[in-house]
């Protein structure tokens, strides 16, 4: 009898090893094909299974057994709820410097995000070319242009639909413009080089550092006065670091010449809602609108919606996106390609580390911790 318990509590504990062995750590990535096949091919060596959760839907109907081999979750998961599934999640990582809004996440996984050193090794550029192609997209359109021509132009009765050739062809150039740079630090500086190379006057401010009286090139001028900017600009990039709130609410808006486009960088500085009133009431020219206050494009934190939870629009005050003198945009200003690259080579450190017991980078919420964004302020734009 004693041999046959003996033989029962073997089979039992080899059983239990073998079902050990056989378990592989997985990761939920909500990325794309590309961005999914960089991860895979560089952990194969790890022994975690890849899943990607890319089309909306995928991934909800996911097995108890499935969940229970997740170890960690990349992206934003649009079912944030579903997070509470997954008994043995340590890690919820974010594929770029935003991260999921923590009273949506257990208290018992780590969040990070990803933090380039955009201003040391890359990021102030390509925001600043963002910012010259959002001057170069108001003045010429060529999304809509192309559309009047090619549906005008072609069929039997062309071109009988076409509007006047000079309603085709015409538009404004950047050389006869101003470009004001509100806020000349890193970012605004690479903006003047720009804009100046491409003949616009460009003239700045900046709350230090005077006396202004000789102004460094390019500009044509250097000051501390944000309200002459605002009156003599015809393109108004807002380069004023996240920290300030504000910045471009009523009063400003009111000063700025009833052609004249606001690009800002940054939401905390723009009154969003005294924007949208210049804009409806067509008292400034318009906006190219990359940053946002609120939903799956806030920063730092996200909140997102549908089809798992409560509606949250990028601004949900009025219909900004139905206005025909804004641009609204998804946030490309630093995240090209090169950005994602990076992104990908950084994730795969994170889930090595979570693996094999190294450091995790860029922790904005350790597990069972309430701190929030302690390093926020260190990648604010």
């Amino acid at each position: 009898m004693k041999s046959n318990r003996v033989a029962l509590l073997f089979c039992v504990l080899h059983a239990s090893l073998v079902r050990e062995a056989d378990a592989v750590s997985s990761a939920l990535v909500f990325e794309t094909d590309a961005y999914v096949q960089t991860l895979q091919a560089k952990l194969t060596d790890v022994g975690l299974s890849i899943i990607r959760c890319g089309e909306l839907g995928s991934c909800v109907a996911l097995s108890p057994e499935v969940l229970a081999d997740v170890v960690a979750v990349v992206g934003s998961p649009r079912n944030v709820s579903q997070l509470e599934q997954m008994p043995n999640l340590r890690l919820l990582q974010s594929t770029h410097y935003m991260a999921t809004n923590f009273t949506a996440v257990p208290s018992r996984v780590t969040v990070t995000n990803y933090q380039p050193d955009w201003r040391g090794t890359y990021g102030v550029e390509p925001i600043a070319e963002w910012v010259l192609a959002a001057a170069f997209e108001w003045n010429y359109r060529i999304g809509r242009k192309q559309v009047s021509f090619a549906n005008c132009a072609w069929g039997k009765d062309a071109p009988s639909r076409c509007p006047p050739v000079s309603e085709l062809t015409t538009h404004p150039t950047l050389m006869s413009r101003t470009m004001g740079v509100l806020g000349y630090g890193a970012i605004g500086e690479a903006v003047a080089k720009r804009s100046a190379a491409l003949g616009m006057r460009t003239i700045a401010t900046k709350r230090t550092g005077g006396p202004f009286d000789h102004p460094p090139p390019p500009l044509a001028w250097l000051s501390n006065d944000n309200d002459k900017l605002l009156r003599e600009a015809d393109f108004i990039a807002v380069t004023t670091p996240g920290s300030v709130v504000g910045l471009i609410n009523s009063t400003a808006l009111a000063l700025m010449k009833p052609g004249a486009v606001l690009i800002p960088v940054s939401a905390n500085p723009v009154d969003f809602d005294a924007l949208y009133e210049a804009l409806d009431k067509r008292s400034i020219g318009g906006a190219v609108i990359d940053v946002w206050p609120q939903g799956c494009w806030r920063f730092p934190e996200m909140t997102c919606g549908p089809p798992y939870g409560t509606a949250t629009e990028p601004y949900s005050g009025a219909e900004i996106e139905k206005l025909d003198n804004a641009i609204v945009l998804p946030g490309m200003s630093m995240r090209d390609d090169q950005f994602w690259e990076g992104s990908a080579a950084y994730v795969v450190d994170n889930l090595r580390a979570l693996l094999q017991g190294g450091s995790l980078k860029g922790i904005v919420r350790n597990a069972t911790s309430t701190q929030r964004f302690a390093s926020a302020a260190s990648i604010s734009i």
